[in-house]
């Protein structure tokens, strides 16, 4: 009886959609999580180069160049993961390249040898400049979706392809989309049909309708025309999730000061809200615990300035200031 190595910390969707959908094999569902991991290396030695490329994101893609020679003089994975980008290695193991197993409540990580041989041949100059490309392409379909929420996707294709100074389809986009491991299932597509214009048409977002009310978002930039902001390269590239720029920060010093209980964390959640159309003026006042009428009114009259020139995704990334001088 074999012992008991534990348990692949893989949904076995997950592992499907990889074999399947992205490498176009046709494994049943009944098929073991064991049995598939068996069938990896025939799988990755027939998938095409730059569709693994394609499905790897650019920090996991690094990341898998940095681990095959790391592989190569020692099996202590679970070091090399602990000095390295964990959100590149949980895409690694979605790739079942790295394989975590759980036992008895114990996490043991190996990598999938005979993969990690086969893996080694895509280093090569000229896919190092495909790996950058659909890097780029990454960090700026990111740094739209964190700009503008919600966005009508044939403007969206529009500025990456000005972005990126080439001409790329819509068909390689919604590929590139659904293949990409940290985009397929985080990035969203929900059609609007106007019945006064009988028209129809498609938006892209990261918000999730199961917690975002995204139909109405696109109701308020439909009612204002969907004029969006034109951002530089560089404002798109630099975008995170959370807005945190110099005016921001100097907002949340004025609140820290009067309140040495408010975090950066929750601050920056509660800004998102401001983001996507919510009144967080009580919430303001509730984190500074005003008590006088005079600090009150000067804590909104700070916030009033932060507010009026953020962006918010009800007004196509523009603030409440510049989209009233558009």
């Amino acid at each position: 009886m074999k012992e008991y190595i534990g348990k692949i910390d893989v949904l076995k969707e997950t592992m499907l959609f990889v074999t399947n959908e992205i490498f176009g094999n046709n494994i049943k569902e009944s098929t073991t999580k064991e049995d598939i991991l068996n069938m990896l290396p025939e799988i990755y030695t027939n998938a095409d180069t730059e569709t693994i490329i394609k499905m790897l994101p650019y920090d996991s893609y690094k990341m898998l160049k940095k681990l095959v020679n790391y592989a190569k003089e020692s099996n202590d994975i679970k070091t090399f993961l602990n000095e390295s980008n964990m959100q590149g290695a949980f895409y690694l193991q979605e790739a079942m390249i790295i394989i975590l197993r759980a036992k008895y409540g114990k996490y043991n990580y190996s990598v999938n040898g005979k993969v990690l041989e086969i893996l080694e041949k895509i280093f090569t100059e000229e896919n190092e400049k495909i790996a950058e490309r659909y890097g780029e392409m990454e960090k700026l379909i990111w740094g739209m979706l964190y700009s503008y929420g919600v966005v009508e996707e044939n403007f969206f294709r529009k500025m990456i392809c000005k972005y990126m100074k080439e001409m790329i389809s819509p068909e390689e986009l919604e590929d590139f989309l659904f293949i990409r491991l940290n985009l397929n299932n985080k990035v969203f597509t929900q059609s609007i049909k106007w019945t006064e214009l009988n028209k129809v048409e498609t938006f892209i977002t990261y918000l999730d309708e199961e917690y975002y009310d995204v139909e109405n978002i696109i109701i308020e930039q439909k009612s204002r025309g969907l004029k969006y902001k034109i951002f530089s390269k560089e404002e798109i590239l630099k975008r995170k999730e959370d807005l945190w720029d110099d005016k921001t920060k100097e907002f949340f010093k004025v609140l820290k000061d009067r309140n040495i209980d408010v975090w950066e964390y929750s601050f920056k959640k509660m800004l998102k809200n401001n983001e996507l159309g919510f009144n967080i003026t009580r919430e303001i006042l509730d984190l500074c615990e005003c008590k006088e009428e005079k600090e009150i009114q000067q804590i909104i009259s700070i916030f009033n300035e932060w507010y009026n020139n953020s962006p918010q995704y009800y007004l196509g990334g523009y603030s409440p200031i510049e989209f009233a001088n558009t």
